[in-house]
């Protein structure tokens, strides 16, 4: 599935916090690991510099997976020009499959408040999966024999969400570790003015938020959990008869967002996989704007599988 690894660094200690998660990864796959710098055309004068640098991380990377069952071949790359659009270049390029990298761009603007960072470019250009480190979350193997131990996929019943499923499966097969999935039941409340202002509509109700016919809100939302719960016995069940170490939760609430990062902290996930759009940056993912708040607010590796990817 990842032949071709790609790891962005820009020679701060902040993008080389994704190296031990690519390093993982290409040691489980047997990936080709590609160490990319792309420099401006004012630093010309400092090519031995960059290229010094990155000779040693990925003599670094050789002697950390060199006791690994599969191989694990590095190399490195420098270009000069602008990061994002060299970056997705080398993408189409090189073939590459995987991207990984810190979510925070070269400048130092981390993905969810600068949407013109270079995290955010590549994740809405590259036809292919992206995982994003977030530096504040990051920890160093202490006990831990690996830094993937449990894989959370938010679905959310459509298609779309479901196109992050064949690429967490394979992670956790590869990497033997299991899946929790995840859906929230979306509670609805009755009607408001200012749901009408939203442009929200409720079944029962009105433009000038008059009731029109009687309409049981608790027992419609009793009937939207029991239809997500059956969802998702039904995938765990499909995932389990893979062969595979599945479980499922589902919540009800109106933020899927916090209720994916609130899954994530309680059951000690260390790695999201869901699918985004692709089309207008991390947009408005199949529940909304989630998978840019989960990248924001939350601190767990998100891996974003994009539409077009699959």
């Amino acid at each position: 599935m990842f032949e071709r690894i790609l790891i962005p660094l820009d020679g701060t200690q902040t993008s080389e916090i994704a190296l031990p998660y690519a390093e993982e990864l290409a040691a489980k796959f047997g990936s080709e690991l590609i160490l990319y710098h792309v420099r401006g055309q004012d630093h010309m004068e400092l090519e031995r510099v960059h290229q010094a640098y990155l000779d040693k991380m990925a003599e670094d990377v050789r002697q950390i997976t060199q006791g690994e069952t599969n191989k694990v071949n590095v190399t490195f790359k420098i270009e000069s020009g602008e990061p994002a659009q060299k970056i997705c270049d080398l993408v189409e390029r090189k073939k590459i499959d995987l991207i990984v990298m810190t979510s925070v761009s070269t400048s130092g603007k981390t993905i969810g408040k600068n949407l013109g960072s270079v995290a955010d470019h590549i994740c809405r250009t590259v036809p292919v999966p992206v995982l994003l480190i977030r530096p504040k979350g990051f920890h160093r193997l202490d006990d831990k024999k690996s830094l993937i131990t449990k894989i959370l996929i938010p679905v959310d019943g459509s298609d779309l969400s479901k196109l992050a499923l064949p690429v967490g499966e394979e992670l956790a097969r590869r990497l033997n570790v299991p899946i929790a999935l995840f859906q929230m039941a979306t509670v609805i409340y009755p009607y408001t003015f200012h749901d009408y202002v939203a442009g929200i509509e409720y079944p029962g109700i009105n433009e000038r938020g008059e009731r029109t016919v009687e309409y049981d809100y608790a027992e419609a939302n009793k009937e939207e959990e029991r239809t997500v719960i059956a969802d998702m016995i039904e995938l765990e069940k499909e995932l389990r008869e893979k062969g595979l170490n599945a479980t499922q939760s589902v919540t009800s609430g109106i933020d899927a967002a916090h209720e994916i990062i609130q899954q994530s902290k309680e059951y000690g996930i260390d790695l999201i996989v869901m699918a985004t759009h692709g089309r207008s940056g991390l947009d408005r993912w199949v529940l909304g704007s989630v998978a840019e708040k989960v990248l924001r607010y939350g601190e767990t590796p998100l891996l974003l599988v994009n539409a077009r990817a699959t």
